[in-house]
């Protein structure tokens, strides 16, 4: 979970995520230990349905097709410091910007920025 304004996501990106937050509602429903997500700064969890709705939000302004809503997960098995960890978004967008040309663009174009 990039955690960032979806609006500067390329579209490799923002799909990569939405499908992400598909792909592992088996594991948090197997309650999979999210330790490694935390360290990585990858998962917020008690935004996970919220950040969902937003990039299907931002999918449809973009023209794509979004039927696939999720509920939130239970995490009510995690610790409480992993329940409640916040992704660093400052990390997260210099990290994405840093690997994607698309992204940078996109940002530099929302921030009015010259890249």
């Amino acid at each position: 979970m990039w955690m960032i304004d979806p609006r500067i996501m390329c579209d490799k990106h923002l799909l990569g995520e939405h499908g992400e937050l598909h792909k592992f509602l088996k594991s948090w429903e197997k309650q999979v230990s999210i330790q490694g997500r935390i360290q990585n700064n990858s998962i917020e969890p008690i935004s996970y349905k919220s950040r969902h709705d937003l990039l299907a939000r931002e999918m449809v302004l973009r023209g794509m097709n979004h039927q696939s809503p999720i509920e939130q997960p239970d995490f009510s098995y995690l610790p409480p410091d992993h329940l409640n960890y916040k992704v660093d978004t400052r990390e997260s967008r210099k990290l994405l910007v840093t690997r994607c040309q698309r992204c940078r663009a996109r940002a530099y174009e929302l921030w009015d920025q010259k890249p």
